[in-house]
């Protein structure tokens, strides 16, 4: 339906059209279930969508950048930017340059702004798995080269994104490397070994801590506790149930009066559901399709393996972080704090998304 739809449009005006988009978007919805819990913290309506916008006034300056970049330059390099990936996610070990928040050290206070490191790390990490996955290509098929050498690759990553903690992300992290090395072409026998392993290992982790198996728990029976762990989706289930086909009205949700936390941040579809209705969950996931659509084209025209492969990689992570949000948001799956990409309020997610997605310009243009 999408290839009929838009076969006669260039791929990069479809590209870049959709993010414009889903920013604009964005800065909607932020505002509108960011403006009483705004007024109620800081007296300012508009606090949070001054702050959006500058983020996304970056993003965009990063995404302008990002697609000019020598891009051969990024593939022969691909060593350093493992290693700056690795210290950027480092400094949230430092004390005084680390903020703590909800119990979780994710953040690091520079020049009066909170970065979270993770959200630029993972791309450096991915053009790293990008260029080994070439490297080994001639022994993709042996499990220790094709499985096994990415992950052991990835570990000092997962072990910083742990002590933080931060489960969503290395959930995030984990996964794409490994949809990256089935396309890589490992063999399938490797595969399911690599997916029973993955599953194993988180299992363990959420059992390791209590805080985890209470919000499987949650996820199981929200109900068990209504005021307690089962209180955010619960609130969530309102929003639908408040939506229903077209919504309250832009504005006009009920949840963002201080019921649903996190509004204008995890929580942002229940807020789209509540104020647009099923209709506006459809319209968003919709802009989601055209723009996962464009890259789908970029890729397949794309001419080499790294581009082919570093393509992929922020395709499945974007793709993965939108199906992990609205999975939360709906009781699909346990809460991940893993923002909706490019609509969801936060600077580091909009600045290093934009950022990666003008990489992925960038890359189309070795094509020529």
């Amino acid at each position: 339906m999408l290839d009929n739809l838009l076969k006669n449009f260039d791929p990069r005006i479809i590209f870049i059209f959709s993010i414009l988009i889903l920013s604009a978007f964005g800065l909607v919805m932020v505002f509108s279930s960011s403006s009483v819990f705004a007024m109620e913290n800081h007296a300012d309506a508009y606090f949070y969508l001054k702050k959006q916008t500058i983020y996304l006034v970056l993003g965009l300056i990063a995404f302008s950048v990002s697609s000019n970049l020598n891009t051969f330059n990024i593939e022969k390099n691909y060593k350093f930017y493992y290693f700056l990936g690795f210290l950027i996610l480092f400094l949230i070990l430092i004390p005084g340059l680390s903020k703590t928040a909800g119990g979780a050290s994710r953040w690091i206070n520079i020049a009066g702004f909170s970065i979270q490191p993770i959200e630029i790390s993972k791309y450096l990490l991915l053009i790293f798995i990008s260029k080994h996955l070439i490297i080994k290509k001639d022994k993709i098929k042996v499990f220790k080269v094709g499985i096994l050498s990415p992950f052991i690759i990835s570990l000092p990553y997962v072990v910083l994104l742990l002590y933080q903690p931060d489960f969503g992300n290395t959930v995030l992290l984990l996964s794409t490397i490994f949809l990256m090395i089935i396309i890589a072409g490992a063999k399938i026998k490797h595969i399911i070994i690599s997916f029973l392993l993955l599953g194993s290992s988180f299992i363990f982790l959420i059992f390791l801590a209590p805080y985890r198996i209470k919000r499987l728990m949650a996820f199981l029976n929200p109900y068990e506790d209504p005021h307690g762990t089962g209180y955010q989706i619960i609130q969530s289930f309102v929003s639908f149930a408040n939506g229903k086909l077209f919504g309250v009205g832009l504005g006009n949700s009920s949840q963002k009066l201080f019921f649903l936390p996190q509004g204008h941040n995890d929580f942002i579809f229940s807020i789209i559901a509540e104020e647009l209705g099923f209709a506006g969950c459809l319209f968003t996931i919709f802009l989601f399709l055209i723009l996962f659509y464009s890259i789908l084209k970029l890729l397949k025209r794309s001419r080499d393996l790294f581009c082919k492969y570093l393509i992929c990689g922020i395709l499945v992570i974007t793709t993965i972080q939108v199906i992990i949000n609205i999975s939360v948001s709906v009781g699909l799956m346990p809460t991940k704090g893993v923002p909706l990409p490019l609509i969801s309020y936060g600077g580091s997610s909009l600045v290093f998304t934009l950022g990666s997605l003008g990489l992925i310009l960038g890359l189309d243009k070795r094509r020529k």
